[in-house]
């Protein structure tokens, strides 16, 4: 028997959904094949209307170019975390003077005046009358520590220590923030030359569009090519304005960071001012040494673990007896003082004293050497032996992790340096060859030798290898800086 193949079975309402699709799609494809005919005879898909967009002009007309340096000495000055560390200065250096001071003598003058209101009982007149008594003294004190177990010689040096190590704090606050400002600043640079970059493809790009235009109007070129240029002109154009918005949120956090709050980020632009240092054959081993010598975080861990030294011996100088020297000299006033003498009509008469008399015969030295030898103190100079001890031991790591980190991050810092030296050599070659690749390109494209694809993949070849090269010149003038600033080649880095 024959096999009978049965025709699909539609519904009337199958068919008809199915009709209004395709005569939608039908209307569809038409009005885009319409539009398109129409666009290109008359020009409305032409290139050059996507060349009439404008985008902001770089760099900003009348702008002033900030040099790294200048930006780096504003910030040194202003930066509020720099400016909080340098507080700490003032009292360092007074602790100085005071511990000089803990070897002169402590002077200290006191006086009193008390005045008493009431009754008192008269043993003359043998009853109780009302008296007002005035009584004032007055003393000068002179205490001078002659031995203290040498803890007033620690104590002095304990603040020199302390002075040195406050100062290496701050170089450090200065060396933080002038890194964190250095990345941003790189940044910054770095989205400039992108921005560059980016202006110089729409300047190629609108060229073409010319060229291309040109020879639609011929018929020599399809309007295709003219079309894909023009979408790649605007994503171009879409790319540009990111970046540039970008640059001046970059530009202002620059300025703030400057103290520079009421510059417009329109009327500044930032440049690297100097070139790249050479560090010669620089080896890790040398750059490491180099970099534990003026690490400002290593040197403040050394000054903190000699002050800490130094206060394990203050504190166990407080086991030796101390020996001071001290005089005083006093004198006081009484209104009930005087001399008593019999009258024959008034009887028994009180006169008082005179006060510049009573000042005079009431004076009082004396002058006296003192020795106190601690016995038991409740464990309080053992306790304050053992918590020195431990800080010197904490010190003492510190210094080591600090030693770690700084060897950490010079090593990373080298190991950047050489990748940036290695990667620029590369891609000097790659954008050499893409350059050279592109100039047989477009010479065998304008003689109609090959097509607008070939031409556009050495275009964007020799675009992005332009691109990588510039920002690895950009990226070897910064880890070239960072690294000569961690090795103390640039001071103010």
């Amino acid at each position: 028997m024959s096999s009978i193949h049965r025709l699909p079975v539609f519904s009337p309402r199958t068919f008809t959904r199915a009709a209004k699709l395709k005569i939608q799609f039908g209307n569809i494809v038409f009005g885009i094949l319409a539009k398109v005919f129409i666009w290109t005879k008359v020009g409305i898909f032409s290139p050059l209307l996507f060349a009439q967009s404008s985008v902001p002009a770089f760099p900003p007309k009348g702008a002033t170019y900030i040099p790294l340096m200048v930006f780096l000495r504003e910030v040194q000055q202003n930066a509020l975390a720099v400016r909080q560390a340098a507080t700490l200065l003032r009292p360092a250096q007074a602790e100085i003077l005071q511990g000089y001071s803990n070897f002169l003598p402590s002077i200290s003058a006191n006086s009193s005046v008390t005045q008493n209101y009431g009754t008192t009982f008269d043993p003359f007149a043998f009853s109780r009358v009302q008296q007002t008594t005035t009584f004032a003294s007055g003393s000068i004190n002179a205490n001078w520590l002659l031995f203290a177990g040498l803890a007033n010689h620690y104590i002095l040096r304990q603040a020199r220590m302390n002075a040195a190590m406050v100062q290496a704090s701050y170089h450090r606050v200065q060396t933080e923030v002038l890194a964190q400002a250095l990345l941003q600043f790189s940044q910054t640079l770095t989205d400039s030359v992108l921005i560059e970059l980016a202006q110089q493809r729409i300047a190629r790009l609108r060229d073409q569009i010319q060229r291309l235009s040109v020879l639609i109007q011929a018929g020599q070129t399809l309007s295709l090519d003219s079309l894909t240029i023009a979408a790649q002109l605007a994503r171009e154009e879409a790319q540009y304005l990111t970046l540039y918005n970008r640059h001046r949120e970059n530009k202002l956090n620059l300025l703030q960071l400057m103290g520079w709050d009421s510059v417009s980020v329109d009327a500044v632009e930032f440049t690297l001012g100097i070139g790249a240092p050479d560090l010669g054959p620089l080896t890790e081993s040398e750059a490491i040494q180099a970099s534990l010598q003026t690490a400002p975080e290593v040197e403040e861990a050394k000054w903190r673990l000699l002050m800490q030294s130094y206060a394990v011996k203050s504190a166990r100088a407080a086991y030796y007896p101390t020996l001071s020297l001290g005089a005083s000299i006093q004198t006081n006033y009484s209104s009930n003082a005087g001399n008593i003498r019999f009258d024959p009509v008034q009887g028994i008469v009180r006169e008082p004293s005179p006060f510049q008399r009573q000042v005079r015969d009431n004076v009082n030295q004396s002058i006296f050497l003192s020795l106190s030898i601690p016995i038991f103190q409740q464990l309080r100079r053992r306790t304050q032996v053992v918590r020195a001890e431990g800080s010197l031991r904490s010190a003492e790591l510190q210094l080591e992790i600090q030693k770690q980190q700084v060897i950490r991050r010079t090593q990373q810092a080298y190991l950047a340096w050489q990748n940036a030296l290695q990667q620029e050599a590369a891609l000097s070659r790659s954008a050499e060859a893409a350059r050279y690749a592109l100039q047989q390109a477009q010479a065998q494209y304008e003689a109609g030798r090959i097509s607008y694809w070939n031409y556009r993949e050495s275009l964007l070849t020799a675009n992005q290898a332009q691109l990588e090269l510039e920002q690895a010149r950009l990226d070897k003038a910064f880890r070239s800086l960072l690294l000569a600033a961690y090795i103390g080649k640039y001071k103010d880095l």
